[in-house]
């Protein structure tokens, strides 16, 4: 059984255009939890309105991406999970495909699509290990996202060095039971990094993770909140992991470089915000 879970805050319009192509494909999912974060542009309504067969979870206000999520995983049935964002959708056939490979490995803990944009380009659906040569690994890669071999998973002698370490929670299946194992998401991260943190303690328990490349999705790659917001919440998540993680020599080498990258911030109001964070 598949439930599928979405978390909205204050995104309608993307959360029709998703559910109406999740409707599409209602064959292949049984039931759909979707839980809004205190949304203010009409969604509960548009909910009620054109999606009856949904069911609603309406929290008084936006508790983060990961906890919206265990919230709604508390009230699935299934024993797979599709986690999904408000502003992406599976395409025909894809989670037949998804679900077959889970069924197929009891050890697989999570399988992913690939992802594409809404014009058909693709994109990143997976990274290395986080970690600062990793990070700066996936800078280096992003650069060929319109390139289909920087997508490819990498040939054997890379892999030690650079591989499929972890998914977008953008649109992933997971085994409920593996999910439950290591206790969701870690509601300490808001935004941001709670899905990189959900795959190394995955990974940590021995489970696999693997892409399907024959499954697809469609990620429009946007959201809410302001950029300034999203930097903060970007940065307060990557030093969290970091300090949970990493070496700690890694951290701290982190931590230096941000003070120096946010002192020259051009907006002193948000160069206050972020230097707070490494206080």
């Amino acid at each position: 059984m598949i439930s599928v879970v979405v978390v909205s805050h204050d995104t309608r319009d993307q959360l029709r255009q998703s559910l109406r192509h999740l409707a599409a494909v209602e064959e292949e999912w049984d039931e759909l939890i979707v839980v809004d974060c205190a949304s203010q542009d009409g969604t509960l309504e548009m909910l009620a309105e054109e999606f009856p067969r949904a069911r609603v979870l309406a929290l008084d206000q936006n508790v983060g991406f990961g906890r919206a999520n265990n919230r709604g995983v508390e009230l699935a049935q299934g024993d797979q999970l599709l986690l999904l964002n408000s502003d992406a959708w599976p395409e025909p056939g894809t989670l037949r495909a998804l679900s077959k490979s889970l069924d197929e490995d009891e050890g697989t803990a999570l399988v992913a699509p690939r992802l594409r944009y809404p014009d058909g380009r693709l994109q990143f659906s997976w990274a290395p290990a986080t970690g600062l040569w990793g990070e700066l690994l996936q800078k280096i890669r992003n650069r060929f996202e319109d390139r289909p071999r920087a997508h490819q998973r990498p040939p054997l002698y890379l892999r030690p060095v650079f591989d499929q370490d972890w998914f977008t929670a953008a649109c992933v299946l997971l085994r409920r039971r593996a999910f439950d194992e290591v206790g969701g998401f870690d509601e300490a991260f808001f935004l941001y990094f709670e899905d990189v943190d959900l795959c190394y303690r995955l990974r940590l328990r021995g489970w696999k993770l693997t892409e399907v490349p024959q499954a697809r999705a469609v990620h429009v790659k946007g959201g809410s909140g302001s950029p300034a917001t999203i930097d903060l919440e970007y940065r307060r998540s990557q030093l969290l992991y970091y300090a949970r993680h990493r070496p700690r020599w890694e951290f701290l080498l982190l931590r230096a470089h941000l003070r120096r990258r946010f002192r020259r911030h051009p907006d002193p109001h948000q160069r206050r915000h972020l230097l707070a964070l490494l206080d």
